[in-house]
């Protein structure tokens, strides 16, 4: 994935400017400096009433002040990115907050522009945020949602009560692959809990689809992903605008599986999400 995040930043194509000072150092053509790229999470572990657990990563903003208002970012990571039980804490908290989609979010040249509380949870190994099959595509919504992703919106819950800054008239869910199956699910149940979405390469139930046609939604897929069809997220885009509703969607042509680098550096991207409030909070 670093490969493909050198090839995008070459200074021949057309760049986020936004980004470009986080990502370089030097004159190099391909030099990116993950060095500045901190990591700032702590480690910590929700458990709930019946003893389900789950291990999850907290950025706070720096000099958070309590007396202010931040958005609060959950992220889904994919399947690649879930907890080995025969690996260490360390070592996977280490393989997911090592991705540079994930680095984007706590590093400083966002965090300056857009302070937000950035949540990662990591499932374990076989688990998943849907209980579906990545390479279905469009699936029927289960009476209940996964507990993997049960208790990433619970933590949220908690969270918000923790920190009396977090505005929950700010509250972004995205995820990438197997965590963009567990955004469209996670809109689907909870339509008014966040304030947009952001599913890359994911799929969703189509039937559910006049919840969202009020929710700011825009979803990214590769045309020849082989991964995760390309038929979820056409399919989840076109039943919401034919229910009423105007999500974004940007299909890459000539992409396969991995195109989170392009969606999350899209141009307009952060700024559009950091813009999205919710109405009724």
């Amino acid at each position: 994935m670093k490969a493909l995040f050198q090839h995008l930043l070459n200074p021949g194509l057309a760049l986020v400017a936004l980004l470009a000072p986080m990502l370089y150092i030097g004159n190099g053509s391909d030099t990116i400096a993950f060095s500045q790229i901190y990591d700032g999470y702590t480690t910590q572990v929700y458990s709930d009433a019946q003893g389900a657990s789950i291990v999850y990563y907290l950025y706070v903003p720096h000099n958070y002040n309590p007396e202010k208002r931040y958005p609060l970012v959950l992220i889904l990571h994919g399947g690649g990115e879930r907890a080995k039980p025969a690996n260490t804490l360390e070592e996977n908290r280490a393989h997911l907050l090592s991705q540079p989609y994930v680095q984007l979010w706590s590093s400083p040249t966002v965090q300056s522009r857009w302070p937000s509380f950035i949540l990662l949870p990591q499932v374990v190994w076989e688990n998943q945020w849907v209980n579906t099959p990545t390479a279905k595509g469009s699936y029927r919504l289960a009476p209940q949602p996964s507990n993997s992703l049960r208790l990433a919106k619970e933590i949220m819950d908690a969270l918000q009560r923790e920190y009396q800054g977090i505005d929950p008239a700010r509250l972004y869910i995205t995820g990438i692959s197997m965590g963009g199956y567990g955004t469209w699910d996670a809109i689907e149940r909870w339509p008014t809990y966040f304030a947009a979405a952001a599913p890359v390469v994911g799929a969703g139930d189509p039937l559910q689809a006049a919840k969202l046609i009020n929710l700011p939604i825009w979803a990214f897929h590769g045309a020849k992903d082989t991964n995760v069809p390309v038929s979820g997220s056409r399919g989840m885009i076109q039943a919401i605008r034919a229910a009423g509703g105007h999500p974004r969607y940007t299909e890459y042509p000539q992409a396969e599986h991995v195109i989170w680098p392009q969606a999350y550096m899209s141009p307009s991207f952060l700024p559009w999400l950091f813009a999205q409030k919710s109405p009724d909070r």
